[in-house]
């Protein structure tokens, strides 16, 4: 019989987490999405210290391994699975996939993924603390060449605006919520329309994914030409609570959709998905006006 040795580093990584999840426990320190403790901080850094900068395995939706930044060890293996599912059936190697809130990157790592060496994911995040945290994971997945941040922020007109930014929770958006207690800081950053910026740089997504905290209609109406693409699919993540403080509402949302001859199918299982939050694809039902 051959006995088998050799260093296996997923299982000293569960081990350390294992050790520090108790001592975290015996601590009381809070488990915290954003480590604004100073307690949850020292616990990322130790983490990262001992698992040698590679960071957290996980196997989200039984896709291959990641390696994820410590402070997102909250994620377990499970991350919007119909979502995820349902968009895995419609990416294609080669294709240019444009994730709009891209946050810390788990979609867009999966769809660099799925395109393959032929295809592109452009991540749009403005908040500084999401850039930092997407750039360590293409380092540590090795996806660099696959993905490019965009700092910018998405809208309907080219210019700036004011992110209220939460660190790195993903609660990060240009929707100022009149009760809104993550944002920690207003930071003015540039936006940009996807028109323009796909008509600057020649570039034709076959998917875009949107999810920015309220924001939606801004961004799909600063997007008329690629809304009359049809080989375009779109998936939206709704945040009808948001609308009222972003400016507009479910009427506007519905003369933009009737526009481009489009309507809102559910994904995550909504009656009502111009009402709830939750996932949709805009499916098209007749060709838009040209």
């Amino acid at each position: 019989m051959t006995r088998k040795t050799g260093f296996d580093a997923h299982v000293l990584m569960n081990g350390i987490e294992a050790v520090l999840r108790a001592a975290r426990k015996l601590l009381k320190i809070s488990e915290s999405r954003d480590g604004r403790s100073i307690h949850a901080r020292l616990y990322s850094w130790v983490l990262d210290i001992l698992t040698l900068g590679r960071g957290i395995k996980r196997c989200i939706n039984e896709e291959s391994a990641l390696f994820l930044d410590p402070r997102c060890r909250f994620l377990g293996n499970s991350y919007e699975p119909e979502v995820c599912s349902w968009l895995k059936t419609r990416v294609k190697p080669g294709d240019v996939v444009m994730d709009v809130g891209a946050q810390f990157g788990i979609y867009a790592m999966f769809f660099a993924r799925w395109t393959g060496q032929t295809g592109h994911v452009f991540a749009f995040d403005p908040s500084p603390e999401a850039q930092r945290m997407l750039q360590r994971h293409l380092t540590k997945n090795a996806l660099e060449d696959r993905i490019t941040i965009v700092k910018d922020a998405v809208g309907s007109e080219d210019g700036t605006a004011l992110l209220h930014a939460a660190g790195s929770d993903p609660q990060n958006s240009l929707v100022s919520l009149g009760d809104d207690r993550m944002a920690r800081e207003s930071i003015q950053v540039a936006v940009t329309r996807l028109d323009s910026f796909c008509a600057e740089r020649g570039i034709k997504p076959g998917i875009v994914k949107i999810d920015t905290e309220g924001w939606e209609l801004p961004i799909l109406r600063g997007a008329g030409a690629l809304l009359k693409d049809e080989n375009i699919t779109w998936v939206v993540e709704m945040h009808p609570y948001a609308w009222p403080d972003a400016g507009y509402t479910r009427a506007d949302f519905e003369a933009l959709l009737r526009e481009h001859g489009m309507e809102v199918v559910p994904l995550t299982g909504q009656d009502d998905p111009l009402a709830t939050y939750g996932d949709t694809y805009l499916r098209r039902v007749f060709s838009a006006r040209v």
